[in-house]
């Protein structure tokens, strides 16, 4: 008897599991809010529509007792280039972008402001579902984990589509 209801436990387990690890795991990614790190309620864009440069401004939000060290968000999508370097004009308008290689702490329980630029290069192909930016993120160790950072969408359009819309006709 005691070996069925350890065996009902364990399949419960894997069960609850599945259900709630596959959200966060669609991706291909460990999503950040499991380990704490969400974004803030607002966010600011900048478009050049001429380049069809654009960027994404948002806060990081860390509610681990811990503190997050973040050394590179962003990534290349469909008909998206994410920018590492940006001229000085476009630096001048908002934060400097994170890219690899800078390494910003997000301090336990704090929040910081993170810029992510990126080229748009073909309007069409940009997704127009969930989408969520990846960030390598370590936590007082030289290891970091990769993990998908759900973002703010602006009404019902998600944020790399509203990026893409403000550049593209």
């Amino acid at each position: 008897m005691r070996r069925v209801v350890v065996g009902v436990i364990l399949i419960l387990t894997s069960l609850q599991i599945l259900v709630t690890g596959v959200p966060a795991m669609a991706s291909g990614f460990p999503n950040a809010n499991t380990y704490g790190l969400t974004t803030g309620p607002t966010f600011q864009t900048y478009a050049d529509p001429v380049h069809k440069y654009v960027s994404y401004t948002f806060t990081l939000v860390n509610g681990s007792s811990r503190d997050a060290d973040i050394r590179h968000i962003g990534q290349n999508g469909p008909g998206m280039q994410l920018l590492v370097s940006v001229g000085s004009g476009m630096a001048s308008k908002l934060v400097p972008p994170t890219g690899p290689g800078r390494i910003q702490t997000v301090l336990a329980h704090k929040s910081l402001r993170l810029t992510v630029w990126f080229r748009i290069s073909n309007c069409a192909t940009v997704p127009k579902g969930s989408w969520p930016l990846k960030m390598d993120v370590g936590w007082s160790t030289k290891k970091l984990l990769r993990v998908g950072l759900e973002m703010t969408s602006a009404g019902s359009l998600q944020w790399q589509k509203f990026l893409a819309d403000s550049v593209c006709p």
